[in-house]
């Protein structure tokens, strides 16, 4: 299965931006605007978004079909669902991913004994019936929590709802996503994830939080934490111009030669 990928820039290190639960590639354009005359920046839609089609279910077929199509070595940019998916390719394909920068992204996304931060199962089961009784108002509820408390909440909120509007995904595709954020879990997986780590949490942010992304910094091996003040759950839009300055840093010295995991 080959994934619809857009790519801005023509020289440098390549970046794969991975989106997050019910939007496109298109929401990382602004910030691939400000990187691509330093780097080949690869915008995927993933599985059933944008313009991909949905293929078969399951993170580990959406992490091939990733993989499927960008061949090269890449540092991955993961925000929130597309984080789970940078880090089941580091941990499929350790090989071809040089970094990772993980955006609002928890190793379980889902609160039980024995993990205090992440979604509580009722909400996502209540996105869940959402989807199939109000999609438009589901989407858009869930697209406003991402923000709240951000300084630039008006404008994030613009940018994710045309994103949208404008490409809707699929159905189906929804509720293979919210499958994956309900079903993956990568806590035991964490420490033989050895590729650098740009860890970044917005300190506002109720989805993915910041001292359980600080937790994940602690088990990762090779990891740094950001933890961004006035952020909420998509720290790229509010504060884009230091995200893509602390992440063209972090990349470049991800894709030195010679650079071991």
């Amino acid at each position: 299965m080959s994934l619809h990928v857009q790519t801005l820039g023509s020289q440098g290190p390549d970046l794969v931006f991975l989106h997050g639960w019910g939007l496109s590639a298109r929401i990382w354009e602004s910030l691939a605007g400000r990187l691509k005359t330093r780097f080949r920046c690869h915008l995927v839609d993933l599985p059933g978004h944008g313009e991909s089609e949905a293929g078969p279910a399951g993170l580990n077929n959406w992490v091939d079909a990733v993989m499927n199509t960008i061949e090269q070595p890449a540092v991955f940019i993961g925000w929130s669902l597309g984080g789970l998916v940078a880090l089941g390719a580091a941990r499929r394909y350790p090989e071809r991913v040089q970094g990772l920068v993980l955006v609002a992204t928890l190793a379980r996304f889902v609160r039980e004994p024995g993990n205090d931060y992440g979604m509580k199962t009722q909400a996502i089961e209540a996105t869940r019936r959402g989807l199939s009784e109000d999609f438009s108002t589901t989407l858009s509820e869930f697209l406003m929590q991402q923000v709240l408390g951000e300084p630039g909440a008006g404008r994030a909120v613009r940018s994710l709802r045309n994103d949208l509007m404008d490409q809707p995904p699929a159905r189906d595709a929804l509720e293979r996503g919210l499958d994956i954020l309900f079903e993956a879990d990568f806590r035991d997986a964490l420490p033989g994830i050895v590729q650098p780590a740009l860890v970044v949490a917005g300190a506002r942010d109720r989805m993915a939080h910041p001292d359980a992304m600080a937790a994940m910094v602690d088990t990762l091996p090779n990891a740094e934490f950001w933890r961004v003040d006035r952020a909420a759950h998509a720290p790229f839009i509010s504060h884009e111009k230091p995200f893509a300055d602390r992440v063209a840093a972090f990349a470049w010295d991800c894709a030195k030669p010679g650079r071991d995991a």
